[in-house]
């Protein structure tokens, strides 16, 4: 997972930020989905349950698999996933810039709730984030 988090992010996220998706404790918060394909990782979902809501952490889809709709068949099954559970509404932030994420999201009915300024480091400043829900 760390390797995949490294190939999809500018900033990717630690060992230590993913173990408690990956190695949840009995009765814990955090939840993850992995897409494999062909036997190989392709992707993961992580959120973490806050009451009825969930808080959609990361989705990565790996390079070679991207464009080719795993996005949607995982945002999908964590959606699902999220809604058995008893959860209403996913939350999330997405960088302003990721297009391809932005319409993912409002494909599935997630629409813009706010912004956070500045929120991003980039290579030129900062980026705002947008904020963005969903019912489930």
């Amino acid at each position: 997972m760390l390797a995949l988090a490294a190939m999809v992010s500018a900033t990717p996220w630690s060992e230590q930020a993913l173990q408690p998706y990956f190695h949840p404790s009995p009765g814990g918060t955090h939840c993850a989905l992995i897409l494999e394909v062909a036997t190989e990782i392709a992707g993961f979902l992580v959120y973490t349950r806050l009451l009825d809501e969930a808080s959609l952490d990361n989705i990565a889809i790996a390079p070679e698999c991207q464009g080719k709709g795993w996005g949607q068949v995982l945002l999908t099954a964590g959606l699902g996933q999220m809604a058995a559970r008893g959860l209403v509404r996913c939350l999330l932030e997405v960088r302003e810039s990721n297009i391809a994420a932005r319409a993912l999201y409002q494909n599935n009915g997630f629409e813009v709730d706010g912004i956070r300024p500045r929120y991003y480091k980039t290579a030129q400043g900062r980026e705002d984030a947008l904020l963005m829900s969903r019912r489930l």
